[in-house]
């Protein structure tokens, strides 16, 4: 007998599915004390939890580096919802949530080059080309809003739009909005840099507006959170939403052979669509015991014997959620409404020998080893571990479908070594431990997709949050919740992050 119960499926173990369980769980159990009545949720993730961008980032955290763009209320509201999540579970301890310093550096003319690397003549291929996650630009007057998340709930502020009605880039949107909170301070100020190349360092955050988790351990955390809550979690590639009584036309077509006519000729005897005929064989189930279900959808995996009857699906598999438009079910999502890609962003992770202090650190780079401008990230943890991020390919392009297969770039990776080894005596080669790269989920227009398909019973999108992902996915994972349980949300407004806004 099929379980009556409404069934909610996520698809997708990145910070954005986990955090959608986690306060759909919250929710549910808060509505609905018996656990008999409760409604389902099932998590399916093909890989392992976190197994791509959610697991390989740097996890930094920003207040107000969203400020006058049309993320800013989702930035703010996220960033408050983190330090909430971290004081109800030790985030802390559990993942690795720590305010934090926040610096620019520009670092000029490396004078030694490294050996059998580059030639005084190289010129960069499109390969080679760098962007970097976060850019740093000039600063803009702050505009108040409102602290306290209370107050977002209650009354949530109308969005902020781009003349121009988008974002001018997938990065170029980010600043820092505070004139007074950039200073310049004196390179010694973060000691593990090498001082004599960095020619000019500028505080651009501090520890009440930036700081950090450890992305893959929050994923993995918030996914710990939600199964004690009673999440059923299944590993399998979904490779199909149907939906319930649907089937596409097909006209049947007979061949007639008259007399010595050429048997390629054809003519019409029938013209009865298959959905008429599933109709019918519904109509006659009902009349024979056959028990059919009375859900809208069909969620067909990989495997045999798991398909699963769902009433509402969320697609929150990032760099991958254009695979929906392959599904029956989304028949009516155009690529143009979801134009997701994932950015390739290679990254290492070092073990250094002495413990560096709480600074992140956003580095450009000029000089005449590498012929141009490179920008890297750099982010001690406080397992005394330190990620290193940067060498992005220059256009985003689509991952594989494996999100376990190898995607670096080993001349990407040994340019990454190169360069923090000549910045910082602590992130020397013989303290890295490895290097790898992960598909960055960036929407075309610079915004992720927080939304309802409009034309459906129960279908939802959450993905392309780009370089913002874990700072964003919680309030991300909490507005889907509200719109699932609630069938609206209340804690956001996300007019700037509808499906058909562009098309």
């Amino acid at each position: 007998m099929s379980d009556s119960r409404e069934t909610i499926v996520i698809i997708g173990a990145g910070v954005v599915g986990v955090s959608t369980a986690y306060f759909t769980m919250k929710k549910l159990i808060s509505q609905y004390p018996d656990a008999a009545t409760r409604p389902r949720v099932i998590l399916f993730e093909q890989c392992e939890p976190g197994c791509s961008a959610s697991g390989k980032s740097g996890g930094f955290l920003a207040r107000h580096w969203s400020d006058g763009t049309d993320t800013e209320q989702l930035a703010q509201f996220s960033y408050d919802l983190h330090a909430k999540l971290a004081a109800e579970h030790d985030g802390a301890a559990r993942w690795g949530f720590r305010p934090l310093d926040t610096f620019s550096a520009e670092i000029d003319r490396i004078s030694v080059a490294p050996a059998k690397q580059r030639k005084k003549t190289h010129q960069r291929t499109e390969s080679e080309s760098v962007v970097t996650s976060i850019e740093v630009i000039a600063p803009q007057t702050s505009r108040s809003s409102a602290t306290a998340m209370e107050e977002y709930s209650s009354h949530p502020p109308t969005p902020r739009t781009q003349e121009d009605g988008m974002q001018t880039s997938t990065h170029a949107s980010i600043s820092v909005p505070d004139v007074q909170a950039v200073k310049t301070v004196a390179p010694e100020t973060v000691p593990w840099l090498k001082t004599d190349v960095v020619t000019n360092l500028r505080q651009v955050g501090g520890t009440t507006n930036t700081a950090q988790v450890d992305p893959l351990k929050l994923t993995r955390e918030l996914l710990a959170e939600a199964k004690a809550r009673g999440l059923e979690v299944i590993r399998g590639k979904v490779i199909d939403v149907a939906e319930t009584g649907y089937r596409p036309p097909v006209i049947e077509l007979s061949i007639d052979r008259r007399g010595n006519q050429a048997p390629d000729l054809l003519t019409v005897e029938t013209c009865k669509t298959t959905s008429q005929t599933m109709m019918e064989l519904d109509e006659a189930s009902s009349h024979t015991g056959i028990t059919s279900t009375k859900k809208p959808y069909v969620v067909l995996l990989d495997q045999d014997g798991l398909d699963i009857p769902a009433d509402k699906i969320v697609v929150a598999c990032g760099a991958w959620a254009t695979s929906c438009l392959r599904w029956e079910a989304f028949r009516e999502v155009s690529a143009s409404q979801i134009p997701i890609q994932g950015l390739r962003v290679h990254y290492l992770v070092i073990k250094p020998k002495t413990e560096i202090a709480a600074q992140a650190v956003f580095a450009e780079i000029n000089g005449t080893v590498y012929s141009g401008e490179d920008a890297i990230e750099i982010y001690p943890r406080p397992d005394g571990s330190v990620f290193v991020c940067g060498e992005a390919l220059d256009d985003p392009e689509m991952p594989p479908h494996n999100p376990f297969e190898p995607v670096y770039s080993k001349r990407a990776t040994s340019r990454l070594k190169q360069i923090v080894n000549d910045v910082s005596p602590a992130l020397s080669f013989d303290a890295i431990q490895y290097g790898l790269a992960c598909h960055l989920p960036v929407h075309a227009k610079g915004i992720p997709v927080i939304s309802k398909v409009p034309t459906s019973k129960g279908l939802y999108i959450a993905a392309g949050h780009g370089c913002w992902g874990i700072l964003n996915g919680p309030a991300t994972g909490m507005a889907v919740s509200e719109l699932l349980v609630n069938g609206k949300c209340s804690s956001l407004n996300l007019d700037n992050f509808r499906l058909d806004r562009w098309y």
